[in-house]
């Protein structure tokens, strides 16, 4: 794992397995604390609600038990899984996410990624807000031509399945530039977090991430909908989807 001292805080007690391995679909752990239809878990592949990406939903198996996982989400630094039942503390658990949930939104996230690219490419931003079905940039000449030389440009990088890469870098070589929001997201993680993981998608989007995302931009798919809208404020906003996924996983 590439964390320094510390760098584990930003996530409480439970160590996110999904930050090393974005496909784990099943694993183990163990109940910390638990309280009114919550638990803290010492190790989780539970995605928490962050960065415009939802959180996973999914099932922890323990002896006859088998509860329903409805929410994630940090709070107050740890990360909480909400649940429908009943869990000790201490007892052993074996999660499942719902996976196919889980994969939709692994390919929006790192087709958002790869729309942001593409648009500031063509010129528009920067970005003020993002999740994984809308893009909202400030206040520029965007416009129907740039709208499909995107939907090209994005066709041609899907075809080319693209490996798309996630490593970690120190936060001192970070370079967020002009961008408000990269530079506002990095003042909310804790000074005592050091690395901080970088997505990249080679020649298009490189950006410190916690989410999920695909292994190639193959597995993103095509785009069925790329619709600009006016939005508050003259900024103008990108709503997108995906077409259903045909590859294996």
């Amino acid at each position: 794992m590439a964390w320094e001292d510390g760098d584990l805080r930003y996530f409480g007690v439970t160590v996110p397995l999904y930050s090393e391995d974005c496909y784990l679909r099943e694993f183990d752990a163990r109940v910390l604390r638990a309280g009114p239809g919550y638990v803290l878990l010492d190790r989780s592949a539970f995605y928490p609600e962050s960065g415009g990406q939802p959180s996973d939903t999914g099932i922890l198996l323990s002896g006859q038990q088998a509860i329903r996982v409805n929410k994630v989400v940090r709070r107050g630094g740890e990360v909480y899984h909400y649940v429908d039942g009943d869990l000790p503390a201490g007892v052993m658990v074996h999660g499942v996410l719902d996976w196919d949930r889980r994969y939709l939104n692994m390919r929006r996230h790192s087709g958002e990624h790869l729309l942001t690219g593409l648009f500031e490419k063509f010129g528009a931003g920067p970005k003020v807000y993002s999740d994984i079905t809308r893009l909202e940039f400030q206040p520029s000449h965007l416009g129907i031509e740039v709208l499909r030389r995107v939907e090209e440009e994005f066709r041609r990088v899907v075809e080319e399945d693209i490996p798309i890469r996630i490593y970690y870098a120190h936060r001192d070589e970070i370079e967020v530039g002009g961008d408000p929001r990269k530079r506002g997201f990095l003042g909310k993680i804790p000074k005592g977090v050091k690395m901080l993981r970088m997505v990249e998608i080679p020649g298009y989007s490189l950006t410190f991430c916690f989410g999920t995302h695909v292994k190639s931009t193959g597995e993103i798919g095509h785009l069925s909908r790329l619709e600009l809208v006016e939005g508050r404020r003259l900024r103008k906003i990108i709503l997108f989807e995906l077409e259903a996924q045909t590859r294996k996983t």
